[in-house]
């Protein structure tokens, strides 16, 4: 009853926020660097110069402190691994006595008794745990490390001391052999929720990834997509649906490409700070689009840029024209290679009409 009713007062706050331009939502990235090495994270560096570069907790808070100032309700907090943060526990008791709902996303190794006892003593709203895999061999695989029993004890004591905790599955190539099993055992922990997210990010260049090497195919994604609504038995949603709560309210089979400006509530209600200091709409958001240096001109100021930019960028002519114009939208960090172009990425298109349709088809049933 709470989530819901905190659910619907976020729904409305954010209507009343992109009205008026105001930052409600923050996405704050503490750290580029892991205790995992996945191989399909987009975000994760290697290099431990950069702890030298990475903000402290003092001004993370500084930075928070203005964001407060300006609107914002709720944080979440991520990475890398944002447990593993010099400064982590200094950075959310921050937020949680300026009364801010926060959200952690996490991988699961750091949330031992002593994280859980400050979470049980101050909850946070939400916890994402990150599941790799379904046993040691699959872990290892994934991320390079055999990391099973830790995460597995961890969400099963969290869960049992009452916390509020979803999973959640990103497949990729390397998962694919575990996929189904993994899904399998996500449904044994009894956790609130589940959510399976085939779709992969292209990989920031400094990473040394590439989507060569983790992606998925077409066909792959689309199965792994079907078995997750079958197994979980996800209400089936069109994408307007399911981009009510980050979006807004969206008229019935209305268009959600705009005549000028991105659709998202990235920007208009929502920013993120990368772990270097830089502002944009999303953490994933390519930067040679929109960005602005919170450490150089503040936060106000790098919040009207984000803003100004979100609003002008010209959606490529080809969307207002595309037959699924009523179930996406325009996303540059689905077409990051070339949204700087502002043209689309077609295998993106492709991946978002195919979600859409197999959304469609559930509700048909």
């Amino acid at each position: 009853m709470i989530t819901v009713s905190y659910n619907k007062f976020l729904h409305e706050a954010t209507r009343i926020a992109r009205e008026n331009d105001t930052p409600i939502s923050g996405y704050f990235e503490l750290t580029p660097l892991c205790n995992l090495d996945c191989k399909m994270c987009y975000v994760h560096l290697s290099d431990p110069a950069v702890k030298e570069r990475m903000l402290s907790g003092d001004q993370w808070i500084g930075f928070m402190e203005q964001a407060i100032a300006h609107g914002m309700l709720n944080a979440v907090l991520t990475g890398g691994e944002c447990l593993t943060h010099p400064d982590f526990k200094q950075i959310y008791m921050y937020l949680i006595d300026q009364g801010v709902s926060v959200r952690i996303k996490s991988n699961g190794i750091l949330l031992n008794r002593d994280m859980i006892t400050l979470f049980t003593d101050y909850p946070p709203y939400v916890v994402d745990i990150s599941l790799y895999g379904c046993d040691g061999e699959s872990y290892k695989a994934v991320t390079g490390y055999d990391v099973f029993e830790t995460v597995t004890t961890n969400i099963r004591t969290a869960i049992a001391a009452g916390l509020h905790l979803r999973l959640m599955v990103t497949p990729s190539a390397y998962m694919l052999p575990w996929v189904d099993r993994v899904m399998e055992y996500a449904k044994t922990f009894g956790a609130d929720d589940v959510i399976v997210d085939a779709m992969l990010m292209e990989a920031n260049p400094d990473t040394g990834r590439s989507m060569e090497d983790y992606g998925l195919s077409l066909e792959e994604n689309a199965r792994i997509h079907r078995k997750y609504r079958d197994m979980f038995h996800c209400t089936p949603k069109s994408e307007a649906e399911k981009e009510t709560k980050p979006i807004g309210v969206i008229p019935e089979n209305a268009p959600h490409i705009l005549p000028s400006g991105l659709y998202c509530n990235g920007g208009r209600t929502a920013f993120s700070m990368n772990w270097d200091g830089a502002m944009g709409p999303c953490l994933d958001f390519p930067r040679d689009v929109i960005s602005a240096d919170v450490r150089t001109i503040g936060f106000e100021a790098a919040w009207r840029e984000v803003n100004r930019g979100v609003k002008e960028y010209t959606v490529p002519e080809d969307c207002h024209t595309c037959s699924h114009n009523t179930k996406c939208h325009y996303c540059p960090s689905r077409h990051r290679t070339v949204a700087a172009r502002h043209q689309c990425d077609a295998a993106s298109c492709a991946w978002r009409k195919l979600q859409a349709d197999i959304a469609e088809e559930y509700r048909a049933k």
